[in-house]
């Protein structure tokens, strides 16, 4: 892995997975992305379904994170029982003192809790402490205005003991590892446990404290800036008479804050009223668990202790009163109503309030919150209709993530497929089968897909506010079926993705009547462009004007693929003695040759001669009868068409995949993508790739930096292999930089999302809802 790695270690249990969705998210919104953030769970019961949840959280960030759960499987829990004041702490933050030897592959590590949201980047504050000082951990000292808890402590520890309990918080730490371990430090950790565990009150920061005195470095407050310092620092006066910290240090951490935590009992998923909640709600929003934690809103709010004691003591009059003058002063609807009337609705009001009087005295929270919740539960007034020739064969991975991403971002969707291209796929089993299965996979779709054929589309007449979309030009005009005609006899505004192949050709007579003829359709609405070349070339023959055109470069990429372990990535001359080269690609022609598999055999056939610790595989519908390779026997392997899965864990232990392809030679005007479906998949888990690009179709990669670029010659080729033969290094450097671009260019948000938004746009513009 190229990125340096910051490690980081969380403790939670089930019932804090919302707070820790939000912890994460905005540590990774905000973190460096120069660094790759490996983090780490430590739980005994975080189920399975929100494990995955969690991933799904930060997917969007994946290219510079990853995070991993570690069942601990209830250890420590008879120690648990021995703790006299457990708060509001759960026995998982027992684990970090463990944390030595749970992860001797790493020298030091970032422990956070989970009950804080990250406002700022984290990275700078894992390089404050180094392996060779002399110190176990670098924390944050407690705030002057806090000391005061200390003095509670009295009758329990002694001068010298309180004295120790005062060395840092134990909210956010950076643990010298390599030293902890030379010093059997985790031996005392437990001990104590043992021994002092039923005087403790802040857990494990008490053991640690207690252990580690004299051999803590401190920390900016910023990283640990406690909710509560916003209620004690209210004044200048305030920063200024602190014991601990100076005015300059607490504006810093007020001001700059890296983590806000909140400290206390009182926690905004608790109690919407917290103390600097608005910043953690706005994470909330932003993370998938915002409907979840909306559900029990109602339950959540709850006003301070001393205001509800106020309520209660104020008699019926005043709080009537008291209601009455808020609505007059807030209310923005005006209204007459007789008194009976009047006090009928007051009185059902007053009730009301009093049960949620939050609403009262923070009326602009509701509209904020209202506000996300009409946006999740608007309703999308119209359908979407996917029209295709594979569906929902998962042969055709880029297309199953797009139509299923529709059923996940859409609340009607339904999918007409023919199954004509099945076999082109090698898909034996027939297009009812294929169905079949998926409704067996996913029951809640069931009836949502369908065979196009003429009995089945007569239910577009019952399908309300129908707006189509379509993959490839052959799936709207065919010598088999005509869906162009189709959608002009029931009138259905439609989107198509005009991808290379399938059809589309370039300076062909017969592809450019086909655009033509739809672009002219008074039901055309928007062509989705992946290629700089398609898009010049649509202008440029006067096809389809600008205005109806959407650029997104690229193809849909599932997320499986963009998604690898890093650490299991081989590399030659890094942890394996071979340079294993690969060719990837369906056979579509003899010899492959609009691929350029017959130049990938002639640069097999001479690398081998020059070196002995190359290696070739080849993947796809070729073996070693379509081109003679008796000369290089035994160097060189076949595998056939692999999944994705299977191709996976070859990925692992490949370093160059080499695609020559050529344009123009399959077919007069064809041509493939930049850069094709098995080289994206291939730069995704971490294979560097040479390729081909003869029409200049190149508009995000660097060549030489993030891949490099070649002619379809062989000496050429073989020049730049021998180049990466040479530096080994450059080999990880340009896989790291491919990977990184790759799942930047190919995530769901550069390619689902622009999708979405363009359907719902077209379907509001023709419905007007």
């Amino acid at each position: 892995m190229d990125k340096k790695e910051i490690p980081i270690m969380f403790c939670f249990d089930n019932n804090y997975v919302i707070p820790a969705a939000v912890a994460f998210y905005s540590l990774l919104e905000n973190a460096s992305k120069e660094y790759y953030y490996k983090m780490y769970v430590l739980h005994t019961d975080i189920s399975e379904e929100n494990q995955q949840k969690l991933k799904e959280n930060i997917s969007k960030f994946s290219y510079c994170s990853e995070l991993i759960f570690i069942n601990m499987k209830n250890k420590f829990e008879d120690l648990w029982e021995t703790i006299s004041t457990k708060g509001h702490f759960s026995k998982e933050v027992m684990y970090k003192v463990l944390v030595a030897s749970i992860f001797p592959m790493y020298d030091k590590i970032i422990v956070s809790d989970v009950d804080v949201v990250f406002l700022n980047d984290i990275s700078e504050s894992y390089f404050m402490i180094e392996p060779e000082e002399p110190y176990y951990l670098a924390g944050v000292k407690m705030i002057g205005k806090m000391q005061y808890y200390l003095e509670q402590l009295s009758n329990k520890f002694t001068k010298e003991e309180i004295e120790k309990l005062n060395g840092f918080c134990g909210g956010y730490i950076v643990f010298n590892l390599k030293r902890l371990r030379e010093d059997k430090m985790e031996e005392k950790f437990i001990k104590c446990f043992e021994t002092e565990g039923y005087r403790i009150n802040q857990m494990e920061q008490d053991i640690l404290n207690l252990c580690c005195y004299g051999k803590t470095k401190r920390m900016p407050l910023k990283y640990l800036a406690c909710s509560y310092m916003w209620d004690k620092y209210k004044n200048e006066n305030d920063k200024e008479t602190d014991s601990v910290y100076s005015k300059k240090e607490i504006d810093e951490a007020m001001n700059n804050t890296v983590q806000l935590h909140y400290a206390t009992s009182i926690k905004p998923w608790k109690n919407v009223d917290c103390t600097k909640g608005e910043e953690w709600f706005k994470y909330l929003a932003k993370t998938n668990y915002l409907n979840e934690y909306l559900k029990t809103l109602p339950n959540k709010i709850v006003l301070p202790q001393e205001r509800i004691e106020q309520l209660n003591n104020e008699n019926k009059k005043n709080i009537y009163n008291e209601i009455l003058e808020k609505v007059k002063k807030e209310s923005s609807i005006k209204f007459k109503i007789n008194k009976k009337f009047g006090k009928n609705i007051l009185f059902r009001f007053m009730k009301y309030c009093i049960k949620n009087p939050l609403f009262l005295f923070k009326k602009d929270f509701y509209k904020k919150i209202k506000s996300k919740i009409m946006k999740r539960i608007k309703k999308q007034d119209f359908s979407l209709v996917v029209f295709d020739d594979v569906f929902p064969s998962v042969y055709s991975p880029f297309r199953y993530e797009e139509y299923m991403e529709y059923f996940e971002n859409i609340n009607s969707v339904y999918v007409f497929s023919t199954g004509t291209s099945l076999k082109a796929l090698n898909e034996q089993r027939t297009l009812e089968d294929v169905i079949l299965e998926f409704e067996e996979k996913y029951p809640k779709l069931k009836g949502r897909v369908f065979t196009l054929n003429a009995e089945n589309v007569e239910k577009l007449k019952y399908i309300k506010n129908k707006i189509a979309i379509v993959t490839f030009l052959q799936n709207l005009i065919n010598p088999i079926y005509n869906n162009l005609e189709l959608f002009e006899k029931y009138q259905i505004p439609f989107i198509f993705t005009l991808y290379p192949g399938g059809g589309f050709k370039l300076n062909d007579n017969e592809s450019d009547e086909k655009l033509e003829k739809i672009c002219k359709s008074k039901f055309f609405k928007k062509v989705i462009v992946t290629q700089k070349n398609t898009y010049e070339y649509l202008l440029k023959k006067n096809i389809c004007n600008v205005e109806k055109m959407e650029f997104i470069y690229g193809v849909v990429t599932p997320k499986r693929i963009l998604e690898n372990c890093e650490n299991e990535k081989k590399y030659y001359k890094k942890n394996k003695e071979v340079l294993d080269i690969c060719f990837v690609a369906h056979k579509y022609s003899k010899n492959g040759i609009d691929k350029g598999y017959d130049l990938f055999i002639d640069v097999a056939k001479t690398l081998a001669k020059q070196h002995d610790d190359i290696r070739f595989h080849v993947i796809g519908g070729f073996d070693e009868n379509e081109i003679d390779v008796t000369d290089i026997k035994g160097k060189i392997k076949f595998y056939g068409i692999l999944t994705s899965e299977k191709l996976k864990e070859l990925y692992k232990k490949m370093d160059i995949i080499l695609s020559p392809n050529r344009p123009f030679v399959l077919s007069k005007g064809s041509f493939d993508g930049f850069p094709t479906g098995s080289c994206t998949e291939a730069m995704a888990n971490g294979v560097t790739l040479i390729c081909t690009d003869e029409l200049n179709l190149n508009v995000k990669f660097k060549s030489g930096k993030d891949l490099i670029i070649v002619r379809p010659e062989v000496d050429d080729i073989i020049e730049q292999i021998n180049k990466l033969y040479d530096n080994p290094k450059r080999i990880c450097k340009i896989s790291s930089n491919g990977r990184r671009k790759t799942r930047k260019i190919y995530s769901k948000n550069k390619q689902i999302k622009p999708r979405v938004k363009l359907i719902k746009r077209i379907a509001k513009e023709c419905y007007k809802y």
